[in-house]
């Protein structure tokens, strides 16, 4: 744990840096048929808000075989997308109920080596491992645990070092210690699912399912067993989960619980119904309400922008709202506004920089006010006055592991 510490320390200055100028605003979009929220083209996204999407799901197979069949019918025009518009794309492998635990160390191996030729085939930005499912509870799962881990130590074996590896894990007494404190030494990012604290189960809070209590508990938590991200990882490499979707309770209790979109909030209780949308709570017939509202987004984006963290991580972008005055997505990039695409990387001579050229140094842009100048570069002494700093930039997901 000595060298897990000191691991942290250094990749905290190194990263930390670009890490809080650039935050990642990361968009799960889900590749099935019908989802939850109807359909939405990848090219209706919203570029300027978002730094990366994370394309759900591709999923293990026996073996260790990868099925992407889902994944397939998007990836050309996400990498399109993407491309023409500055945005990383990640593919994310398994989901909630998939099943990982079948699978040896020889799969596992396997698995490994189909996710990684799929990336470099296809120029990804990014691995997600989405372990959810478990065979038991409220206990360390040894083995389970540590096919988890073993599977992040393969891929950040296989994958070029461009290509950014995470995992998605839980906080609290129920699933949290199922997750193995080591993720971070092969994860870049380990993503924290903060939402589905309250739900569908007995004895469940009729509550917000990602009320800024538990997501703050989740986070920083020093209470003995409660697998807060704090205890765990590293903050240079935790990402907040944010949800895009919503629950009510059937008649305040947790027996029934409808799962809804945005826009359903938005439009039967915000406009048939006079509800105040940043309220987050209403009673309506038999239904208990509750959800994610602007600023409660904004309050949770806020910590995370005060408090270092590389970013957020929305669950799911088919679930905002379309009417842009209560879009979620809007209101975290208020606070976690995304940084403009790198210009051109500095060049020495024989390159020369005219007046109005911008280009790229040490991970910001600049434009030349008095040219021709070649040779001079923003650290130059004398020569700042014929340059002007237009701010921090990134290119796609390279600039948390490679100072610019």
């Amino acid at each position: 744990m000595i060298k897990k510490s000191l691991l942290a320390l250094c990749l905290g200055a190194v990263f930390g840096a670009h890490a809080t100028q650039c935050p990642r605003v990361e968009g799960a979009y889900a590749t099935w048929q019908y989802p939850l929220g109807g359909a939405l083209a990848i090219e209706e996204l919203n570029s300027d808000a978002l730094t990366h999407i994370i394309l759900a799901f591709a999923f293990p197979t026996e073996g260790g075989g990868l099925d992407t069949s889902l994944v397939d019918t998007h990836i050309n025009n996400a990498l399109q997308f993407g491309r023409s518009n500055n945005v990383g794309i990640i593919l994310s492998i398994g989901g909630a109920g998939v099943n990982f635990l079948d699978l040896t160390r020889t799969d596992l191996d396997s698995l490994a080596k189909n996710i990684t030729d799929y990336a470099i085939q296809h120029r990804l930005d990014g691995i997600d491992i989405d372990w959810e499912h478990f065979s038991t509870y409220e206990q360390p799962n040894p083995i389970e645990s540590g096919n988890h881990l073993y599977l992040l130590q393969r891929l950040h074996e296989l994958l070029p070092s461009e290509i950014d590896l995470g995992t998605d894990v839980e906080a609290g007494f129920w699933s949290g210690p199922n997750y193995h404190e080591d993720l971070d030494i092969y994860a870049d990012y380990i993503r924290f699912m903060a939402y589905n604290f309250t739900g569908r189960w007995p004895g469940s809070f009729i509550d917000h399912h990602s009320a800024w209590l538990y997501t703050q508990m989740g986070l920083e938590s020093d209470m003995p067993g409660i697998n807060s991200m704090m205890q765990k990882y590293p903050k240079e490499k935790t990402l907040l989960g944010l949800p895009f979707y919503h629950k009510g309770f059937v008649d305040g209790q947790s027996e029934q619980v409808s799962i809804v979109t945005t826009d359903h909030i938005v439009e039967k209780l915000v406009k048939d119904r006079g509800i105040e949308f940043n309220s987050g709570h209403a009673i309506t017939d038999n239904l208990h309400w509750y959800w994610e509202t602007s600023e409660l987004l904004k309050k949770k984006s806020q910590f995370i922008k005060d408090n270092h963290y590389p970013g957020v991580f929305i669950w799911e972008l088919h679930q905002d709202s379309k009417d842009p005055d209560y879009q979620l997505l809007n209101a975290i990039a208020e606070v976690l506004p995304k940084c403009d695409a790198c210009s051109a990387q500095w060049q020495s001579y024989p390159t020369i920089y005219n007046q109005g050229d911008t280009f790229s140094f040490k991970g910001k842009n600049y434009r030349v006010e008095s040219g021709p100048i070649y040779d001079i570069t923003p650290d130059t002494l004398g020569h700042e006055h014929r340059l002007s700093k237009l701010g921090y930039c990134k290119t796609n997901s390279t600039f948390n592991k490679t100072v610019l």
